[in-house]
């Protein structure tokens, strides 16, 4: 992570043309950012931007970094949204393996269900047979009584 952490002190310094507006942008010192900058200058072998006591500048180089890696942090950005996203709502295939007697409790909620969570697809399976939850490819399994398998976690549901 260290090169996205000079990468992104390099896009906000490009951004602001300032060490300090950076830092405060990033929530560092400047000095950090510089620091981060000077790394990532020195890993590439090249200067990124053109120093005065007064002024920061792009170089050519600097530049044409900045458009891709302006890129790639959208694109992060992106990738950490849709997984936020995606963790708030549900969404997928649910197997769910139940007792036969099951379908009197789970029948009258599954509308309900199926309006609070319009992304998942339920797989339910009644049969008072036990499944192997992981051979048979089940998320979940209502069952009575004790835990047979070891590699399994329970819940107690009432």
């Amino acid at each position: 992570m260290d090169s996205l952490t000079s990468l992104t002190s390099f896009v906000r310094t490009a951004e602001t043309l300032s060490f300090v507006q950076a830092a405060r942008l990033l929530g560092i010192s400047a000095s950090a950012v510089g620091k981060n900058v000077a790394r990532l200058e020195n890993k590439l072998g090249v200067r990124l931007f053109n120093r005065s006591t007064r002024n920061v500048s792009l170089t050519a180089e600097g530049a044409a970094l900045l458009i891709r890696c302006q890129h790639i942090l959208e694109q992060l950005h992106e990738a950490e949204s849709e997984l936020t996203n995606s963790a708030a709502q549900p969404a997928g295939k649910l197997r769910v393996s139940l007792p036969v007697i099951g379908y009197r409790l789970v029948l009258p909620h599954l509308p309900e269900f199926s309006r609070r969570y319009p992304q998942v697809e339920l797989d339910l399976d009644f049969s008072d047979r036990l499944v192997n939850i992981i051979d048979e490819g089940f998320d979940v399994a209502i069952r009575s009584g004790e835990l047979a398998d070891s590699r399994l976690k329970s819940k107690k549901a009432g």
